[in-house]
This record gives C-alpha cells, sequence and structure tokens, in this order.
C-alpha cells in the first residue's frame, strides 16, 4: 500500500513539471529568437553588408566621379546599415556648389549608388550689391557682376545670404514663396516666357512677359491662376503687340497698349470685353455707355473659370 501512493505522487509531480516546461517553452523560444536577432543585427552592422563598391550616377559636368565620391563622405568599409542617406546628400549639396539634387540607393550586400543631378542656372537676382544666378531649385550658384541675358530677372527679393552654394533665402519669407511658385510655374512651361520678375512692392507682383507685355498682377494669392489668365490673354493678342496688362477685380485682366498709355490720350478709352475665347460681349466708354467699335486702346478680358 505504501509502494501505491508513493508511486502515485511521483506521477503526479511528474505531470506538474511537464505542464510548467510546456507553459515556458513558449518565452524559452522568445529569448532564443531574440537573442539570434540580436547576434544578426550586431553582425550586420559590423561584419555584413559593408561597401565595396561607390557607383556615381547622374550627369555633373563640373565634377569628376571621384570628386563626387569624396564629398559624399563615404568609404569602402563603411557599413550600409548604418549609413544615413541624409548626411550623405547633405554632405554633397553643401561640398559641391553646381550639384541641385541628390538620391542615394542601397544595393544590397555590398553597393552604394549615388545619383546626382546638375545646378543649371535659372534665374539672375539683381539687387544694388549685384547679381546672383540661382537655379530653379533655389540654390546659389554664383555671385558677381554680369548678369546671363537669356535668363529672367528678378528684382526686389532681399537675399539674406549671398553666398554660393547656399539656400536661397529672403529677408522677407513670403518673398521665398512667391519665388517658389514662379519657378515652379516657369519649369511647366510657358508659351509666353516671363523675362522680369518685379517683387519690390509684395503687393504689387510685376512680370513681364517675352520683353514686351507688364502684368501688374497684384498680391501673391492665386498666383498660378493669375498667371494661366495672363497666359490666356496674350494668347489672344498679336505677337508684336506692346503693352501693359493688369487684373481687374478676381477673374479678369485689362490690356492698355503703351503709346496710347504714354501719349496720354483725353480721348474716351474704349474697352473691349470678350469671354474667355475671345468672343465680343460688350463694348463701353470709360462711363459704361455702349460705343461703337472704332479704336481699341483697353481690352478686358473675361474669365469664368477657375
Amino acid at each position: 500500500m505504501q509502494d501505491v501512493e508513493k508511486t502515485e505522487i511521483q506521477r503526479d509531480t511528474s505531470a506538474r513539471r511537464k505542464r510548467r516546461r510546456n507553459r515556458m517553452r513558449p518565452l524559452y523560444g522568445l529569448l532564443v529568437s531574440a537573442l539570434v536577432i540580436g547576434v544578426g543585427v550586431a553582425l550586420s552592422m559590423t561584419v555584413f553588408f559593408n561597401i565595396d563598391t561607390i557607383e556615381i550616377d547622374g550627369d555633373a559636368p563640373d565634377y569628376t566621379a571621384e570628386e563626387i565620391a569624396q564629398a559624399s563622405g563615404v568609404h569602402t568599409g563603411d557599413n550600409m546599415m548604418r549609413l544615413k542617406r541624409a548626411d550623405v546628400q547633405k554632405n554633397i549639396l553643401d561640398r559641391l556648389v553646381f550639384v541641385d539634387s541628390v538620391t542615394v540607393k542601397k544595393e544590397f550586400p555590398s553597393v552604394l549608388v549615388i545619383s546626382v543631378t546638375p545646378s543649371k542656372a535659372a534665374f539672375n537676382l539683381v539687387d544694388d550689391s549685384g547679381t546672383l544666378q540661382v537655379s530653379a531649385a533655389g540654390k546659389i550658384l554664383k555671385n558677381g557682376p554680369e548678369t546671363v541675358e537669356s535668363l529672367p530677372t528678378i528684382t526686389g527679393f532681399d537675399p539674406s545670404t549671398r553666398e554660393p552654394g547656399q539656400a536661397l533665402a529672403s529677408k522677407d519669407s513670403q518673398k521665398d514663396k512667391i519665388f517658389q511658385t514662379l519657378s515652379e510655374q516657369i519649369a511647366k512651361g510657358l508659351d509666353c516666357p516671363i523675362t522680369a520678375v518685379d517683387i519690390k512692392d509684395k503687393y504689387d507682383i510685376q512680370l513681364t512677359f517675352d520683353n514686351r507685355i507688364v502684368f501688374s498682377m497684384g498680391n501673391w494669392s492665386e498666383m498660378e491662376y493669375k498667371i494661366t489668365l495672363a497666359e490666356a490673354v496674350l494668347a489672344q493678342l498679336p505677337s508684336d503687340k506692346v503693352g501693359y496688362l493688369s487684373m481687374v477685380g478676381d477673374h479678369q485682366c485689362s490690356y492698355r497698349e503703351k503709346d496710347a498709355v504714354e501719349k496720354q490720350t483725353t480721348a474716351p478709352i474704349v474697352t473691349t470685353v470678350t469671354d474667355e475665347n475671345g468672343q465680343l460681349v460688350v463694348e463701353t466708354d470709360e462711363n459704361g455707355q455702349p460705343v461703337s467699335t472704332t479704336t481699341t486702346t483697353e481690352t478686358t478680358v473675361a474669365n469664368d473659370w477657375q
């Protein structure tokens, strides 16, 4: 009888131990997995995925591949897992004036690909201190007295720095936004090119199209729409016209010929109003009275689309 009780007790103890081991098994698995992952990460950050090759892609005619690689601050043997793309990009952009953008791609296990886009002068920025040549992305490329005749000229920007290689910035942050919007619009391509920009008064921005039409667009609100509207008006004018275009309300432009404005004629100014398709709607004199169509010195183009 004693032997039977002892055997039953041993069996019960063995079952409890087995259940306990089964409960602990997932924890043991987690600990082993964490250990394996930790070892793998440590090896990845030290032994594996070290850079054997640095490839330079893109066209940067002012620099050799070796100069770009050196400016990146990356060396063969560096670990790719520990490498920060943003640091590589900043190094190149800060050290190489004529590079506008940089992308960095890790091709595991051991190749780093650096692609660069060269900086190209897109604007002359002129003030009393001289001329800055800047890229479309707003990077200062040159600081000197000469301008590039083929580039649009911006006046009234008030730059806070003139150092080549630095990002263009104005003392007035609103003018930074004006520059960015203009640059984006010009980059998209305009049928009638913008040749000059005057933002001395940010509430009365002046754009010159094709060196012959001065557009008074008012303030910076809805700049994209205003430029698009001005282009629609210019498309309806003969290509040899020289004059002044200005916003009238929110959705209209008024055009006046230069000769008529300079002569300051005392004759009533005849205004031709058309719809967005250039179709005649009504003609009025300066007092709002209908008149016949003879000589038109001012044209207002109405537009109801946005």
